[in-house]
């Protein structure tokens, strides 16, 4: 894909967006050109130049054997936003598209001539989007069958949400800005003699922006202080509501100046009719069901596929590969000891079969005993470990703790040999 220059703006990405499809649609879509005449056997290559014209429109450009017409330049205008449209339709725009198709289509030809497409990297980045583009389609023609909200679903959604669709009741103004009391006063006093508003607001207002326009300065609303073209203006705000339509205020003061307004109608607070509003709630209600739909047309495609989706093979794949003595010295590593028991479980119930499980056995006892100080769990650890593992050398181990975990710890002549001399443990397990 060619990248549109930086200097060329949203023209230019459209351009260049417009020129991709070209060349999706358009690839090798071309006659084959036939030579010039008076031509043949030159050495200098053959140029087609456009003939008589076809239903296609005229030939605005060529590249080697590949005719691009007015037809294709056409559709592809059609398919840029609508702001652009116009722009690529002026002399300077069409060009710049066409010379975007051309640029496109004899980077393709290069391509194309360099047997690329035999390289494994294009076949598995074309099949990756010959799969996308198929799956995409097969769902948005799936999906624009799924049924629009039902009248009543509408109906109900629009009386449940009433004070949405409250509008408010809104005066229109103009105004005759001055920058002072005194002007605004001698204003005010011709306007009553005859004087024409539009005429005083062309020849005496100080606000360029709405003079030329009789001063109308748009909507307000009695819920806002917000004037257009004024600003933050309460008193303004509240005179507008004071007044009948067609009289003109007293001198008002704002930030900008002084001035007189008018009031051109006021229109009553209103509820929208269903009519007005009702396009907008059917896409709304179609936004939040489509989720349902969609994931309800899913499911139905998974049964059908028979899909099953394995757990416990998941957490397999996302185990790293470890050991279990590598389990076994994250539970020995833990700090907490209730962690360290719940890690030696694990080891247990994951590695029954594995020395390492004898070991992390025994440590789910000592645990109990000697940091917990819960000597009736610790029991009952020591006697499963010894009837599981009578003949382990760590039974003997486990035997003494049954008999010393409870009271002071010996002297170091007098510990079972292993046990390091304190009624802890052998080293090994620490």
């Amino acid at each position: 894909m060619i990248r549109p220059s930086r200097s060329g703006g949203a023209l230019a990405l459209a351009l260049a967006l417009l020129a991709a499809a070209a060349l999706a649609a358009g690839c090798g879509g071309g006659k084959k050109v036939e030579p010039a005449p008076g031509v043949a056997g030159a050495s200098q290559p053959h140029v087609w130049k456009p003939g008589v014209p076809d239903t296609l429109g005229p030939v605005v450009a060529i590249v080697g054997e590949r005719r691009i017409r007015a037809h294709e330049i056409d559709s592809l205008i059609e398919t840029a936003p609508p702001n652009l449209r116009a722009q690529l339709h002026e002399a300077e725009g069409y060009k710049n598209l066409v010379n975007r198709v051309v640029t496109e289509e004899v980077v393709y030809q290069a391509a194309k001539r360099s047997g690329l497409e035999n390289d494994p990297a294009y076949q598995a980045a074309a099949a990756k989007a010959a799969r996308e583009a198929l799956m995409r389609i097969y769902y948005q023609r799936r999906s624009a069958a799924f049924p629009q909200p039902a009248d009543s679903a509408v109906q109900a959604f629009y009386v449940s949400h009433q004070s949405s669709y409250q509008i408010p009741t809104r005066a229109r103004l103009r105004h005759i800005q001055v920058s002072t009391r005194a002007r605004a006063d001698a204003l005010r006093k011709r306007l009553a003699a005859g004087g024409l508003w539009d005429a005083l607001a062309r020849s005496d207002s100080e606000d360029k922006t709405t003079r030329d326009n009789g001063g109308v300065l748009g909507f307000v609303t009695p819920g806002s202080d917000y004037i257009p073209a004024i600003g933050n203006a309460p008193e303004i705000v509240k005179a507008a509501f004071e007044l009948k339509e067609g009289e003109t205020s007293r001198p008002l003061k704002s930030a900008k100046g002084w001035h007189l307004i008018r009031v051109d109608h006021v229109d009553p607070a209103r509820v929208q009719p269903l009519s007005e509003v009702r396009q907008g709630i059917v896409g709304h209600l179609a936004q939040d069901s489509e989720e349902a739909h969609s994931q309800a047309l899913l499911d139905s495609l998974r049964t059908a596929a028979n899909a099953t989706v394995f757990e416990d093979s998941i957490r397999a794949a996302l185990v790293p590969n470890r050991t279990p003595q590598d389990f076994f010295k994250d539970a020995q590593a833990a700090a907490l000891p209730e962690q360290r028991i719940d890690l030696y479980r694990q080891v247990v119930a994951r590695y029954p079969d594995d020395p390492v499980s004898i070991q992390a056995q025994f440590m789910i006892g000592f645990t109990y005993a000697e940091d917990l100080a819960k000597y009736d769990e610790a029991r009952a650890e020591f006697q499963k470990f010894i009837a599981k593992y009578p003949k382990s050398e760590l039974a003997n181990s486990a035997r003494w703790m049954l008999e010393n975990m409870d009271k002071p710890a010996p002297e170091l002549k007098d510990a079972p040999e292993g046990t390091g001399g304190t009624g802890a443990a052998p080293d090994s397990l620490r």
